[in-house]
């Protein structure tokens, strides 16, 4: 269980993906253009984080950030943005449970005991230590895709972009 734990916390601190640069770059501009209808959180030079900001277009070539309450963030003053992004936060735990899964259900099955009955002549599913392993890596696959799927889901996958 604590490896469990262990590999969903390195989940939810490992699913990001983070483009440097300024504000007139090209990729900050694609990164703004992609998120434009997304509400962000804004990380400002010298304040807290300032959850639910919204990208505004003022004119094709000026934008601001606006909070819930309409005050106006001054784009000098942002040093990074962050989106979260929940449906693909539950691809990247999904992909990452099923596989983590499938390595340790191999690995465990492939390292039991064999009970009398699965060494016996008469074993019908599990008569040796390859057949537990394909057995362990479904099952355990399984669990750890759905436990996946729901952490990546909660926590959510973060595009950040970073403009200092």
């Amino acid at each position: 269980m604590r490896l469990m734990a262990a590999a969903m916390a390195i989940l939810g601190a490992g699913c990001s993906t983070t483009t440097v640069g300024r504000v007139g770059d090209p990729s900050a501009q694609w990164w703004l253009a992609e998120h434009a209808g997304s509400e962000m959180v804004v990380a400002t030079a010298g304040r807290s984080d300032q959850d639910g900001v919204a990208l505004q277009a003022i004119s094709p070539t000026e934008i601001q950030f606006r909070t819930r309450e309409g005050a106006v963030v001054p784009i000098g003053n942002v040093a990074r943005l962050t989106v979260v992004k929940h449906g693909r936060g539950a691809l990247d735990g999904a992909l990452v449970g099923a596989g983590l899964g499938v390595f340790l259900g191999t690995v465990y099955g492939l390292t039991r005991d064999l009970s009398n009955y699965e060494r016996s002549m008469d074993c019908t599913i599990i008569c040796n230590n390859s057949d537990a392993a394909e057995w362990a890596a479904l099952e355990f696959g399984v669990l750890y895709l759905l436990v996946g799927t729901l952490t990546g889901a909660i926590i959510g996958h973060r595009d950040i972009l970073d403009l200092r």
